[in-house]
């Protein structure tokens, strides 16, 4: 059952962590483990990200990190982490996703209608964990402007609402105080909410995401609960410091 594991996280990481349902394949379970089990019949599904009005206790206030940074490095893969991390086990992914358009050929009829884009391009590399609340992910990418364009998008789409494929879809987003991480450039915290329908079935998912960028790569840390449980904020800023430690070393 492990091996269908990144289809589903994929799945997941296009829709949760960008912010719009692409609900028109994929299918939430109510649990990690249903999702185990019926992710050989379903394909991607999908939710939002979002943001409130930018606070500026959404920014990482201790950032130590200048305001040029070294182009990052091309070869991301070799630097994601995996194994054993923060308690949970990450498995490296092999098919990325497309954070900036996860509803590229989805019917979305959404307000706002400018918020089918994210501004988080060029992942390189990434790995998850399936835990018994959820899916621990990390990804990065090779665009150090990332963090910036995301807070743009989520202070624009802070609220969303309107139909993915037919279905009802609606999303809230809060910006939270990010934790100090040493030498992280411009990171931004944000807590999401959203609702959908997939394939019958009420998904009521969760996100805590962090993203900063470090020495010309951004870092995203990402928490997600597809169960309306609350996400582990505590879990996605140790897997983002852990991610900055390797970076650096």
């Amino acid at each position: 059952m492990f091996r269908r594991f990144p289809h589903i996280t994929v799945a997941s990481l296009a829709v949760l962590t960008i912010g719009l349902g692409a609900c028109s394949n994929t299918a939430p379970t109510t649990s990690p483990s249903a999702d185990q089990q019926t992710a050989s019949q379903a394909s991607p599904a999908a939710n939002a990200s979002e943001s409130s009005q930018g606070s500026p206790g959404a920014t990482n206030p201790e950032s130590t990190a200048g305001p040029t940074q070294k182009a990052a490095d091309p070869d991301l893969s070799s630097k994601i982490l995996t194994g054993e991390v923060a308690g949970v086990k990450l498995t490296k992914l092999d098919q990325l996703p497309d954070l900036d358009k996860a509803l590229k050929d989805v019917d979305a009829q959404l307000e706002p209608a400018d918020c089918a884009s994210t501004g988080i391009t060029q992942i390189g590399a990434g790995a998850t964990a399936i835990t018994k609340t959820g899916i621990e992910s990390l990804l990065l990418s090779s665009d150090a402007a990332a963090p910036g364009k995301y807070k743009g998008y989520a202070q624009r789409c802070s609220s969303v609402s309107g139909t993915v494929s037919g279905s009802p879809f609606k999303q809230s987003v809060e910006m939270q105080q990010a934790p100090a991480v040493e030498g992280v450039n411009d990171l931004v915290a944000v807590k999401t909410s959203s609702d959908s329908t997939v394939n019958g079935k009420a998904v009521n998912a969760k996100v805590y995401l962090l993203v900063g960028s470090v020495d010309g790569t951004t870092v995203v840390a990402q928490s997600t609960t597809l169960t309306g449980q609350d996400p582990s904020p505590e879990t996605a800023a140790k897997l983002f410091k852990a991610q900055v430690e390797k970076l650096k070393g």
